[in-house]
């Protein structure tokens, strides 16, 4: 994670299996990210404390390593004591699923290539005999997880690092690491790079095989692309010094030979393997015109830090809302502690996100942006089959109002309570008057106002 996302030019897809699955992911509304691995023993930012970079994320702790070739070398040696005893991933899949989740992605490897699945490609992997879990029977992580969301009724995807700092064919050692990008050119060593390649269509096609069905590839590491598509407008674009193509017109065929439909999400590169796109860590001001989805951190980072300082319940509902009415979906990341918990008070937002979903759920999911200049309202959405207009904001003295052009005026009322609210028609825009409607006991001030066409 950690890099600005630009907005590539998109091309829809054209398999029919892709664009069901598409269709369907863009009623689900509402995702939970995790990042997970033996960095959390040490409560930094993930894998970026080894890139060599002056960047505030990839700041490193002297007590871990004075110099960076120490503190690369104790980084590297943290599976051995990765013994996550508490990991309990029913438990998070419950949560997630009263929280109104319709979908996990979880990261089955980062940048530093450490795996959290059984791969049979390198030892650098949970189930390594020198990694302190390996002999528990949940040892398989990321298909422990996949399994329990699945029971939940949730979606499975799978994050997936392109770049690879711990593959002596992405970070050479015959070279010193420079930066996040790859440590020797490409086009010089081809035979080297043709091994990265193999080495990572080798782990995609594990998960596609061997992780039961999955609807996401979700991958990271924007920086591993095409020469043409790389956007020389973007700082960190620009700085991408040599062409990193792993072929994925390759990868996608082979993903979709064994999990047909799957929806590939190339972040930032565009193009007919970015099948939604990504902000991240913020919401658009206005509806893409694609789909897309934002992905944030529920915290501060990606990655469980100590004393992480969760946004409140209220942040959550609001960032939702604001993503759902202008079309996107929300991705909100929670990062598991070291032992396999989550914190209490993230379990707590969920909790009350959840209460909140039961009551308005309606106004969010299978919904699409609607358009209507609200004023008084955050927004709107409506429902697919147009009968319906949903409208979220706060109670106030003031009333809510929408540009309006029907031959008469809809009935409206509040979700949850059911109270009738009085419309009023004033030339092209309808009047809401909602004093004192807000909900009783709110986790967040913000209700919604159905309008039955």
């Amino acid at each position: 994670m950690s890099m600005s996302i630009a907005q590539a030019p998109y091309i829809a897809p054209t398999g029919p299996l892709v664009k069901e699955k598409l269709a369907q992911w863009q009623n689900l509304k509402f995702g939970l990210l995790m990042h997970w691995g033996p960095y959390s023993q040490w409560g930094v930012v993930e894998s970026w404390s080894i890139c060599p970079e002056d960047e505030p994320w990839c700041r490193r702790d002297s007590a871990h390593g004075k110099t960076y070739f120490d503190y690369a070398r104790n980084y590297e040696a943290l599976p051995n004591t990765f013994n996550p005893q508490a990991f309990d991933p029913a438990k998070w899949a419950h949560a997630a699923r009263d929280a109104g989740m319709k979908y996990v992605v979880f990261t089955t490897k980062h940048h530093d290539g450490f795996c959290m699945f059984d791969t049979k490609l390198t030892d650098y992997r949970i189930t390594s005999p020198n990694t302190a879990f390996h002999g528990d029977p949940r040892a398989n992580i990321a298909k422990e997880v996949f399994d329990a969301f699945r029971r939940e009724g949730l979606w499975a995807g799978a994050y997936f690092s392109k770049p690879d700092w711990h593959s002596p064919f992405y970070w050479w050692p015959y070279f010193p690491p420079k930066d996040r990008n790859v440590n020797y050119p490409p086009a010089k060593y081809p035979a080297r790079w043709q091994q990265f390649k193999d080495f990572t269509y080798g782990q995609i096609e594990e998960l596609m095989t061997g992780y039961g069905p999955l609807d996401i590839l979700w991958l990271d590491g924007g920086q591993v692309r095409p020469a043409n598509t790389v956007d020389s407008t973007v700082d960190w674009q620009r700085a991408i010094p040599m062409v990193q193509d792993i072929d994925m017109p390759r990868i996608a065929a082979m993903a979709r030979k064994h999990q047909p439909g799957l929806l590939v999400v190339d972040r930032t590169v565009g193009g007919e393997y970015e099948n939604y796109v990504t902000p991240e860590g913020h919401v658009p001001d206005a509806d893409l015109g694609v789909p897309w989805e934002t992905c944030m951190p529920m915290g501060t980072s990606w990655s469980w830090v100590p004393n992480e300082q969760y946004k409140s319940t209220g942040e959550i509902i609001s960032t939702l809302v604001h993503v759902v009415t202008r079309g996107g979906s929300l991705l909100l990341n929670i990062g598991p502690r070291p032992d396999g918990r989550l914190d209490s008070s993230a379990y707590q937002r969920l909790r009350e996100v959840g209460a909140w979903l039961k009551v308005n759920g309606e106004a969010v999911y299978g919904t699409r942006a609607a358009e209507l200049g609200p004023q008084g309202a955050l927004g709107c959405t409506r429902s697919k089959d147009g009968k319906a207009i949903y409208l979220f904001g706060e109670a106030g003295d003031q009333p809510w109002s929408v540009a309006w052009t029907g031959d008469r005026s809809p009935q409206a009322t509040v979700l949850g309570s059911g109270r009738k609210l009085r419309v009023q028609r004033n030339k092209e825009r309808l009047m809401i008057a909602v004093a004192g409607s807000g909900p009783a006991k709110p986790a967040s001030g913000l209700f919604v106002v159905k309008l039955l066409l």
